[in-house]
């Protein structure tokens, strides 16, 4: 049986980034159809060695018979599509943020069992992702009782705009990032709220609570935005509830599913070496000596890959029954 399967936002970078995935995956048991704004009408990709052109995105995708859909847009767009073609019993896998406290947000190693029957089905920021995905196993065996985040976030995190900006050293019109980037720290990304977090921070707190499944789970966040391209950072400051040892933590991470452990004093994970990569790479492993039962990690994923394109299509895997 060949499923239906349409990309939406398919130029993006995230988009391309899935596309890449797809043919190294080898999704024979999919047929692909590609959609993005008008000025990429046209335009042509190659999935399993077979020509594909890319749809202009409009109210036409309702009258495909589609299996599964991927957004990799913006909540404008994915607020548009997306209910609707739920209700059409396509199963939408959305990337952005706009459905994400009311629809079931997966990272397959986790929590893959949320996704039940739900025809919307969100991926959690890219942030997130890789932060849930250093703890997770320390949370089921020594418990968390409180999370510091500290975020070094790269500009295609921003979308493909934004990286235009750090290569010519300029605000573009369309304000992707707030400041000139290059030789720059932006310590806010997304618009502040009432309470003085941005939307990145805020985002950072609800859904690890979220996806841990405890809503009052202690967390903070600082959330910066950093002149490189791709790969974010998190540095995370944790306090267990059971006694931990440092030996134990670093064991627990060791075998932790889709981590990679880069931990001696002068290795550590860097977006140098870990753009590209599939896994979430954790180093820095070390007590923190201020607080009781605490520690210190030092995260680093390539945001384009397990934190959105490579996730989002782990649960598209999972959906055709190839997941575990």
């Amino acid at each position: 049986m060949k499923y239906k399967v349409a990309i939406v936002g398919a130029t993006g970078v995230v988009g391309r980034t899935a596309l890449k995935i797809i043919n190294e995956k080898n999704f024979l048991d999919c047929e692909f159809v590609l959609y993005a704004s008008k000025k990429s009408k046209g335009k042509r990709f190659f999935i399993n060695k077979k020509k594909i052109i890319v749809n202009e995105l409009t109210e036409e995708i309702f009258n495909q018979k589609l299996d599964f859909a991927l957004f990799c847009t913006s909540e404008k767009i994915s607020k548009k599509y997306v209910v609707k073609l739920s209700k059409q019993n396509v199963t939408v896998i959305d990337f952005s943020a706009e459905y994400r406290k009311k629809y079931p947000l997966i990272v397959p190693e986790i929590n893959a069992c949320d996704i039940k029957d739900k025809k919307i089905i969100c991926n959690p920021n890219c942030s997130t992702i890789a932060s849930v995905m250093a703890l997770y196993k320390i949370k089921e065996q020594f418990g968390l009782k409180r999370i510091i985040y500290s975020s070094y976030q790269a500009v295609s995190g921003a979308g493909m705009y934004a990286l235009k900006d750090l290569k010519v050293n300029k605000q573009s019109k369309l304000k992707k990032l707030n400041y000139i980037i290059k030789d720059n720290l932006i310590p806010c990304i997304g618009e502040i709220y009432k309470n003085l977090y941005s939307k990145e921070e805020n985002k950072m707190v609800y859904e690890t609570r979220k996806i841990f499944n405890n809503n009052s789970l202690k967390i903070t966040a600082t959330c910066v935005r950093v002149p490189i391209t791709i790969c974010h950072s998190i540095s995370i400051n944790f306090e267990t509830q059971k006694r931990a040892s440092l030996k134990k933590i670093k064991q627990v991470l060791l075998n932790t599913k889709g981590v990679k452990v880069i931990d001696a004093p002068t290795k550590y994970p860097m977006p140098i070496t870990v753009k590209g990569k599939d896994d979430v790479y954790v180093g820095r492993i070390r007590k923190d000596y201020s607080n009781k039962n605490s520690f210190n990690i030092f995260v680093v994923s390539d945001n384009l890959k397990k934190g959105a394109a490579q996730n989002g299509l782990q649960i598209l895997e999972y959906l055709l029954g190839r997941g575990e």
